[in-house]
């Protein structure tokens, strides 16, 4: 027997002072009170009454005995009286319950994450009704459902709100957090149970040795064929051009036919039929022409127990045509460095014949000074010191290039230097300016990032095409990467990879900040992310195709197929198996404060009935509402006279 809410120090000390202040209380109370009667003709006067010496005694004693009883009952209460022995009072357990991909698999109508919520109650039914318990799913990430409590309803509740996710199980990381756990509870550490199946991910081959592990198995059939990956190329020659190539896998040990279906923006492929025996993997070719964007899926029938891989749907973006518009009187020199390019889509103009709202991506302004701005992204090659879209500090002839910034997007390949320039205008840069190129007066070759108000603009401060660097390779490389940089999404990547869901990695341009970055998935909502040094990480834990925008920039990140686990893990040998019997976790005490509170109350209670100001109130009313008075007998009254 033990308290649990106080020392047995603080007890006593709290019983002594308020069972003395209730005992003084009875002492104390020897007050006159005024009496009512009905004559005094029997009284004998004062003066002549014999004087005695007044006896101290307590008038109610059941009534004090009562009340220091209550009192005793209702501080045992308080301190948590336990009826048995402190070392087996109640236990901390972290039960870790497998939501990975393969939980979704479906057995005769009942899914794998169905069965480990059974298991997962009849453990929590064996264990003391005062032991804690931390809910946790676990699949790539650990997350806490509860904290350690013993509310078995808010268990129960956390557990049926679990569903399965779409990553492979991290078991080494679920099972350091549940170590740290039940480090960090304060209580006494009881078992770490996990509920699943022995499928994790490859990642997990140094599990911690914990030696309050318990399994609970609940194994998975494996019969599954699914697709596993899905790259998709544009062709080098043609941008219309597309190859896909679809992966199946099939991950049980049966052989098994399937039959995979495609479609692009809802045109339908011919279907194609795959026999794969156990393991194996075998993948499919696809080619097609299109210049519109759209989705690109796969799926594979019939359905199997796991349908979460029998269906992959990524985004592909339009064609990587630039349509450019270019304004110039000498479209005979420029034709050969911008048709070179098959991903151009170039339209020449006089000058006269410019306007600021051309139809199409990007504007080429060759040595002319328009008296309106361009409303979409422009490049000006030479213009006329007044009407520059920069102010133009000096104009320098026979100039050399002494840098190119190759630290920068924009600068990325040119090293030629030394080269010389006829004639050459050096521009004055403010905040946020991008420098490409530099002379010995400063730089001839910027580029501006648009705003609300100016769209983007890229000024080349010389003529690129007359002496030495129209035969130099860095001038198609210049005109390359400034149209990149005007319009990014005409020249996205041409290799898309319909990643696995769970964690992704992006490297990032040394121009990327990554306070700008913005990254949103196909709903609109916020995806969290870290950027350390230039490498980006982030991680979805359901199906989603990801924008990646750096203002300059965006990446688009098809995560669409599960991360379905192939490894399989051995329990320790000393970890526990199964669910235990109920006795094995019988408490070695009990609580006893909820009837010693009640049990102090109804004393209280019973005190207040009986000795209490009301129930004498309530006799002297009685008595003047019934009239009675007290008679004296005439043998009292004799003695009263003598």
């Amino acid at each position: 027997m033990f308290f649990l809410n106080l020392t047995a120090g603080e007890f006593f000390t709290l019983l002594g002072a308020l069972g003395g202040l209730i005992t003084a209380l009875y002492l104390l109370d020897r007050t006159k009170r005024k009496k009512v009667v009905s004559t005094l003709q029997f009284w004998t006067p004062a003066l002549t009454a014999d004087e005695s010496q007044s006896r101290r005694r307590m008038r109610e004693p059941w009534s004090l005995i009562l009340q220091l009883a209550s009192l005793l009952l209702l501080l045992l209460a308080i301190a948590q009286l336990q009826w048995g022995s402190r070392e087996r009072r109640g236990r901390d357990h972290v039960l870790l319950v497998d939501t990975s991909s393969w939980t979704a698999e479906q057995l005769g109508g009942t899914t794998l994450l169905d069965r480990e919520k059974a298991m997962a109650r009849n453990y929590l039914a064996a264990l003391p009704a005062r032991d804690r318990v931390m809910l946790v799913r676990a699949d790539g990430l650990t997350v806490p459902v509860t904290a350690f409590t013993s509310d078995r309803r808010q268990v129960v509740n956390g557990l049926e709100s679990l569903h399965s996710g779409f990553t492979a199980l991290n078991l080494d990381q679920a099972l350091s957090f549940a170590g740290q756990a039940e480090n960090w509870s304060g209580g006494k550490r009881g078992e770490i149970i996990y509920v699943g199946p022995h499928l994790i991910s490859e990642t997990d081959s140094n599990l911690p040795a914990l030696p309050n592990l318990r399994v609970i198995d609940v194994p998975a059939s494996r019969a599954n064929c699914g697709i596993r990956r899905i790259g998709v190329r544009r062709s080098e020659e043609d941008v219309n051009s597309w190859q896909a190539t679809v992966t199946l896998k099939n991950y049980g040990a049966e052989r098994v036919t399937v039959r995979l279906k495609t479609q692009f923006a809802g045109t339908m492929f011919a279907p194609r039929i795959f026999t794969l025996s156990g393991g194996e993997e075998k993948s499919g070719e696809y080619n097609f022409v299109t210049n519109t964007a759209g989705r690109l899926i796969a799926t594979i029938e019939p359905g199997d127990a796991l349908a979460s891989d029998d269906r992959v749907v990524m985004q592909l973006p339009r064609n990587g045509m630039l349509n450019v518009v270019v304004f110039t009187d000498r479209p005979e020199v420029l034709k050969p460095l911008l048709e070179a390019n098959h991903r151009l889509s170039v339209k020449y103009l006089s000058a006269s014949q410019y306007t600021p709202n051309a139809a199409a991506d990007v504007m080429v302004l060759d040595r002319m000074a328009p008296q309106r701005k361009p409303a979409i992204p422009s490049l000006w090659i030479q213009p006329d010191a007044g009407a520059s879209p920069l102010p133009v500090k000096t104009v320098v002839h026979d100039a050399a290039v002494k840098t190119w910034h190759s630290e920068s997007a924009l600068g990325t390949g040119l090293h030629a230097k030394e080269a010389h320039l006829p004639e050459a205008e050096v521009f004055q840069t403010f905040e946020g300016d991008l420098t490409v190129a530099s002379l010995a007066e400063g730089p001839v070759v910027v580029a501006r990032p648009g705003n609300q108000s100016q769209s983007k603009t890229a000024v080349i401060g010389f003529d690129p095409l007359v002496g030495e660097l129209k035969f130099e390779v860095t001038t198609p490389l210049l005109f390359a990467n400034l149209l990149r940089w005007l319009s990014p999404d005409s020249f996205r990547a041409v290799d898309i990879t319909a990643g696995q869901v769970g964690a992704a990695s992006i490297t990032l341009d040394p121009n990327e900040r990554a306070d700008r970055i913005r990254i949103r998935d196909e709903k609109g909502f916020a995806v969290p992310f870290t950027v350390r040094g230039q490498n980006l990480q982030l991680f979805a834990s359901r199906p989603s195709v990801i924008r990646v925008d750096s203002g300059d920039r965006e990446r688009i990140i098809s995560l669409t197929l599960p991360d379905v686990a192939e490894s399989e893990w051995k329990p320790p040998e000393n970890a526990a198996a199964g669910i235990p019997r109920p006795l094995a976790f019988a408490p070695a005490s009990f609580d006893l404060w909820q009837w010693l509170a009640l049990v102090g109350g109804a004393g209280l209670f019973l005190e207040k009935m009986l000795f209490g100001r009301d129930r004498k109130w309530k006799r002297r009313k009685l008595t003047r509402q019934t009239g009675s008075v007290t008679r004296v007998q005439p043998r009292e009254r004799e003695l009263i006279s003598k």
